[in-house]
């Protein structure tokens, strides 16, 4: 049994230098090294967040609301540096599905009734 978690801290290890890791931490720190990308960010959280207690408490959503959160969002979407993080996350979103992937295919027929 020792084995199994002794090989969970090699994968996890692995995946924590890999490249797509070692980009997104790097991505995480270009985003918050910069004040005025952080409020904006700031900014479009509290924005979205009060458009989903509108809708949540059955309140009609202002047009001016959805705009000001595309606006917000537009201006996220514009920083180079926004870019390069959503790649990084897609990026290791996509090497986590595929350890998820090759997990699971090598358990098959353990992992349900």
């Amino acid at each position: 049994m020792a084995d199994i978690f002794q090989l969970a801290t090699q994968l996890g290890k692995a995946i924590q230098d890999s490249p797509q890791a070692t980009a997104l931490r790097d991505a995480r720190e270009a985003v918050h090294g910069k004040p005025d990308l952080t409020e904006l960010l700031q900014a479009y959280q509290q924005q979205a967040n009060r458009i989903g207690e509108m809708e949540h408490s059955g309140n009609p959503v202002e047009v001016a609301d959805k705009h000001k959160l595309q606006d917000l969002h537009n201006q996220l979407a514009a920083a180079p540096e926004v870019k390069t993080l959503t790649v990084a996350q897609m990026e290791y979103v996509e090497l986590m599905r595929k350890v998820s992937d090759t997990l699971r295919a090598e358990t098959k027929g353990t992992d349900g009734p």
